[in-house]
């Protein structure tokens, strides 16, 4: 009797838990899980009516519904445990399976006619309940077959998945195995022992109990539900959703209040052409704005105070393209913190630019001052270091202009007029009595005063030597190094000849010497600006670069320019 009860309960356990699986899972059910829960109930059922049958006739009728349920929840167990490892169901293997249980129910149903399931059968009493003896069939053979051969994929599937699947819990896997085996257990070793009590009904409701607790948490690994629930909760985000030929389907509330018309706009509706301030911020009929191609790109919605990042994503049902969602994003915090970081920045860079102009200007000075002082110490280049500098400032623009030097680019000219004032430094360097002599210097003293070249570079290198720009200052040094060599390698300190003197230098030496020519000194009266060209014209490709040299006198006008309004003020 207390078996009987049992089953009775075994019963309304399934049709329970089928029933709080459907309010836990209403929201987004899985087939699989709802059928299996209920062929699980079926079965069940099936056997209740067995134990309780008085007659073959109602204890095969039991026993066809309890195998027939059976049959199917097995299957679909299968199913389910497919869908648990994030596996796919093959649809041959599973269309294989379907009709070979719907073969072995139709063997079933018939059994009391074809004898080909049991053979013979008939009731007895055992421990209180109907129990049904008989011959098994060729047809059990069929229905040992299929039971096994889903059993053994379900183990076998649940074992590969926890060696390989990364993205499935391993615990919940685990679990499952075991389940599993106990479930087949309790089937085989009654069965081969010959013990008549059916422990079926009491595995499929352990099993369901897991399942259960499985369809609790596997909204915790939904992360597609999880993204939709935190957006629907989650301020300042909106949608409005169009089909393929951008009929309205609907919009939320944030939509709404940043496109007020949509509230007018009845569902499968065009938007109509009155609403313009809709239709021109979502670019819903401009010709060059194509939502397909625009697809996951955003762009700016501004309306009012409010400013709305909106991104086209399109709607797609098993790979084909339904509709569009265009998402909403509130952006005004965000606007107005960049806004203000630009105004920022703007008041930033013009203060550092101010004052990095004014800490240049002062390094500058402080330059051309040691060089104008050190050049007062020399009775006979009288403003030289000034009217280089502007020399080299003439010639550079009329370089640059022609661009037939590649190295020869405005930050290279910048920089060159930086460092001419720097050429002579080195005659720190150089004994009073020697640089202030009156006169023409003897061998020895224009070998000594030949070192200022050499001191420069030193003197350059040191006072340069923490500054940023490094460019700058490898000009500098090798203006103040080299600017006494000559293209035929008969210059001083190096003796370096042809392009192995440096660009810069090569530069320098022109209007060096172009300033010694057309200016008076102690031991000489100043040339005309005819002789002094022409001595360079001369000196091409012997003292002089040919080319940048060529370059230097095609600079003869605005340099006789410059000189005669110098030199009429001296």
């Amino acid at each position: 009797m207390a078996l009987k009860i049992t089953y009775i309960v075994l019963f309304f356990v399934s049709f329970f838990e089928f029933s709080l699986f459907y309010e836990i899972t209403s929201n987004k059910v899985n087939k699989n899980y709802l059928i299996l829960y209920f062929t699980t109930m079926v079965s069940n059922f099936g056997y209740a009516m067995l134990i309780h049958a008085g007659s073959l006739e109602a204890a095969l009728c039991g026993d066809l519904l309890s195998y027939i349920g059976s049959i199917f929840t097995i299957l679909f167990m299968l199913e389910v445990v497919v869908d648990m490892c994030g596996k796919r169901f093959l649809m041959p293997y599973r269309i294989f399976l379907l009709l070979y249980a719907v073969t072995i129910c139709i063997i079933i149903a018939t059994t009391k006619n074809s004898n080909f399931f049991f053979k013979h059968p008939y009731i007895v009493q055992e421990h209180g309940i109907t129990v049904i003896k008989a011959d098994f069939g060729p047809g059990m053979f069929f229905y040992f077959a299929y039971l096994a051969t889903i059993n053994i994929s379900a183990i076998l599937i649940v074992i590969h998945s926890i060696f390989t699947k990364k993205k499935v819990s391993k615990k919940t896997l685990q679990f499952l195995l075991c389940t599993l085996i106990t479930g087949t257990l309790f089937y085989v070793i009654p069965l081969s022992l010959g013990i008549n009590i059916n422990f079926m009904p009491f595995i499929y409701v352990s099993m369901e109990m897991f399942f259960l607790y499985v369809s609790a948490k596997i909204d915790a690994y939904d992360l597609p539900l999880n993204l939709m629930t935190v957006y629907k909760t989650r301020g300042g985000y909106g949608y409005i959703a169009f089909d393929k030929k951008k009929r309205l389907l609907g919009c939320d509330e944030f939509a709404i209040k940043i496109f007020p018309d949509l509230d007018s706009i009845s569902i499968d509706s065009m938007i109509p052409d009155s609403h313009t301030n809709t239709i021109e911020k979502l670019h819903y009929k401009d010709s060059d704005w194509n939502w397909d191609k625009k697809s996951n790109k955003d762009f700016k919605i501004t309306t009012g105070e409010k400013t709305v990042i909106g991104t086209i994503h399109p709607i797609l049902s098993h790979n084909i393209h339904i509709g569009y969602l265009i998402e909403l994003r509130d952006d005004t915090e965000q606007q107005k913190y960049i806004r203000g970081i630009n105004t920022f920045n703007k008041d930033l860079s013009h203060l550092i630019g101010e004052t990095t102009r004014q800490v240049t200007d002062m390094h500058d000075s402080i330059i051309k001052g040691m060089a104008i002082m050190v050049e007062s110490r020399d009775n006979s280049t009288g403003g030289h270091i000034l009217r280089t500098s502007d020399c080299i400032q003439i010639f550079a623009e009329e370089l640059l202009k022609r661009r037939t030097i590649p190295q020869i680019t405005s930050g290279f000219c910048k920089h060159l007029i930086k460092a001419a004032p720097m050429h002579d430094l080195g005659k720190i360097a150089i004994d009073d009595k020697i640089l202030r002599k009156p006169g023409i210097f003897t061998t020895n003293e224009y070998e000594i005063m030949k070192k200022h070249a050499e001191e420069g570079a030193v003197i350059v290198k040191k006072i340069l030597d923490k500054t940023e720009d490094k460019d700058f200052e490898h000009i500098a040094v090798n203006v103040a190094h080299y600017h006494h060599e000559k293209w035929n390698g008969e210059g001083y300190p190096e003796h370096l000849c042809g392009e192995e003197i440096p660009l810069e230098a090569r530069i320098m030496a022109l209007a060096d010497v172009f300033d010694a020519l057309v200016s008076k000194r102690c031991y000489k009266e100043a040339k005309s600006f005819d002789e002094a060209f022409e001595i360079i014209k001369n000196d091409l490709g012997k003292h002089f670069d040919p080319i940048i040299g060529q370059a230097f006198i095609d600079c003869r006008p605005q340099l006789e320019e410059y000189y005669e309004s110098v030199l009429q003020i001296q």
